[in-house]
């Protein structure tokens, strides 16, 4: 296998969870991107055993002065980076730490890009406070973001929006696009009522006169739940951010066709690696049932991350992409 052809030296910080055992967070996303090319710095926001999906964690959380510190320790160094990449954060005084370090690390430098998945909850339950929700909210405001990755929860809750159908999903994205402006937007799943055998994926990119080129592509459901697939899905956007810009360097405006826009290409070669990982941790976890029923409530707590390394290498684009 041989590496593509990212731009040379691109590093990115990651600042999200950490696992000892299994792949979430900063786990989850360390080994493709450096697989892909990029040196990757992990600044951990906790510091678990597993991640809670397991029913039992022993650990801590990081704190605010910890992760300071952490950071002070990168910039005495002379740390630069080309990219930050920010998941979970456990408190809402770390999630202001955060995007303090984050907006300091990108008004240094206005050429590096920051990737924000808001965590904020999954599955129609919020798992954060009500202050880290606007403190999200904030960062959204601050004109520093180039691509952000909310769950279909997340997007309800920032937009105040709630999705049932296609046509209330487009008002969810056109309402959160008036309301917070960021250049790109994936709305990594999407669940409809009416349709259970499928998720959406959605892209929103905006133009050059300022409005958005909408887009999504439909995905079979594997019928199982999987901790650590956002992680990795929003890792791999970003590395595929610089590799699908430098392929499509032309600007969007109204007329370009979905073929000219690099987030396209970018969310069809995402979903179609991350479909491939959970196919592969699927089979595997169906493989020790051996002829018994398989649950139909299956929850698989660990991604095949290294057995499906074949993929993170690959041009891939296995879906059909349509405008919403």
């Amino acid at each position: 296998m041989t590496v593509p052809n990212f731009p040379k030296s691109m590093k990115i910080l990651s600042i999200q969870s950490h696992v000892v055992h299994g792949y979430v967070g900063n786990r989850a996303v360390t080994f493709p991107l450096q697989l892909r090319g990029f040196d990757v710095d992990v600044l951990n926001t906790v510091q678990f055993s597993n991640h809670p999906a397991y029913g039992s964690f022993k650990g801590t959380r990081s704190t605010v002065e910890e992760i300071k510190d952490v950071y002070l320790g990168l910039c005495e160094i002379g740390c630069e980076y080309d990219a930050v990449l920010t998941g979970y954060v456990p408190n809402d005084d770390g999630l202001k730490t955060v995007n303090e370090i984050c907006s300091e690390i990108c008004s240094k430098d206005k050429n590096t890009k920051w990737f924000l998945d808001p965590v904020l909850g999954d599955n129609g339950r919020l798992y954060v406070s009500e202050g880290n929700v606007q403190t999200y909210k904030d960062i959204l405001h601050n004109g520093l973001i180039t691509l952000v990755t909310p769950n279909q929860l997340e997007l309800e809750v920032l937009s105040g929006k709630k999705v049932t159908d296609l046509e209330s999903l487009k008002v969810a994205v056109d309402t959160f696009n008036e309301t917070y402006n960021i250049p790109n937007v994936v709305v990594t799943s999407v669940k409809l009522d009416n349709e259970p055998t499928h998720f959406y994926s959605i892209g929103s990119v905006r133009t050059t006169d300022g409005t958005y080129k909408t887009f999504y592509f439909k995905i079979p459901v594997i019928q199982a739940s999987f901790s650590g697939s956002g992680d990795l899905f929003s890792g791999l956007l970003a590395v595929n951010y610089f590799k699908y810009s430098e392929r499509y360097p032309e600007p969007v405006n109204d007329s370009t066709s979905l073929e000219a826009i690099p987030l396209f290409h970018s969310l069809n070669e995402v979903i179609s690696i991350v479909d491939k990982v959970l196919q592969i941790t699927y089979d595997y976890e169906v493989s020790k049932y051996k002829g018994l029923e398989i649950p139909s409530n299956l929850k698989i707590n660990d991604l095949r991350i290294i057995q499906a390394q074949k993929y993170y290498l690959e041009d891939m684009a296995n879906f059909k992409g349509t405008l919403l």
